[in-house]
């Protein structure tokens, strides 16, 4: 049989590339609005990621409005019909890319986010992320809440490249980048007793962290990595440390796919 390339998209910050149905099936199911296909050609499948193929421009869109004279809200799902709602009116609105999401900032009283407020008062921990934004391959940064590096406390100086990150062997995946960032924060948080641990990926933070997924599908090495994550991730757990997910949008790591 022919191998096939699955691509998938979550989120912004939650995307990639797998090489069996199955494992693309459980990374997408019960996500809202999740975005996958197949391709025979793995530079195919990057593409379609990177936004080169029509289906991922066409992801849906929806666009809450809060009419600030009338209190009334209403969500729409075309964006020439919302500009023409908010025509000569006060209105507060925001684009969203599911409908509960929109439905939750408008039950939230329709308030704008001031993303360097939430920043400022970020809890203290340690954060990861992954991504390829540079177009040098996968880097892996973990940062305290301000954004300061912290690789170097558990990676070889060595191996810390001039943006104080570590970039990840050549041709490892997003993913694999992601599930190195929480290896490297909870070496890091056993070490120092940090107690908490944010991360923007849910693939690892729901299901690689802990050793959930079609392992058989993966390669050699993101398998054994997933296995020592497993174990860390038990072991912190155990002495009180809690992971949380955080927004790629406040994530002081972000390495995001955007940049």
């Amino acid at each position: 049989m022919k191998k096939k390339y699955y691509s998938y998209y979550l989120n912004e910050t939650t995307f990639g590339i797998v090489d069996t149905w199955e494992m693309c099936q459980e990374i997408c199911k019960g996500v809202k609005g999740a975005k996958y296909k197949s391709f025979e050609k793995k530079l195919d499948a990057e593409k379609w990621l990177k936004g080169d193929y029509e289906e991922v421009k066409k992801i849906k869109k929806y666009y809450a409005v809060y009419y600030v004279e009338t209190e009334l809200s209403k969500i729409y799902d075309d964006w020439n019909l919302c500009q023409k709602s908010m025509k000569n009116k006060k209105v507060r609105y925001k684009g969203f890319k599911t409908y509960s999401e929109a439905e939750k900032w408008l039950e939230h009283g329709a308030e704008y986010e001031d993303i360097n407020k939430i920043k400022e008062n970020l809890s203290e921990g340690i954060y990861f992320d992954a991504g390829t934004g540079r177009g040098i391959g996968v880097e892996v940064r973990v940062t305290d809440r301000k954004g300061i590096s912290l690789v170097g406390k558990i990676v070889p100086k060595e191996k810390v490249n001039e943006f104080g990150n570590y970039l990840c062997k050549e041709g490892s995946t997003n993913n694999y980048g992601e599930l190195m960032g929480i290896y490297i924060a909870l070496k890091l948080a056993l070490k120092t007793d940090v107690k908490n641990i944010f991360g923007d990926s849910k693939l690892i933070l729901e299901y690689w962290s802990k050793g959930i997924g079609k392992l058989g599908s993966l390669d050699e090495g993101t398998v054994e990595l997933i296995k020592l994550v497993k174990e860390l991730r038990v072991a912190y757990e155990q002495k009180g440390g809690e992971i949380f997910y955080i927004s790629g949008d406040y994530n002081p790591a972000d390495l995001g796919f955007h940049r």
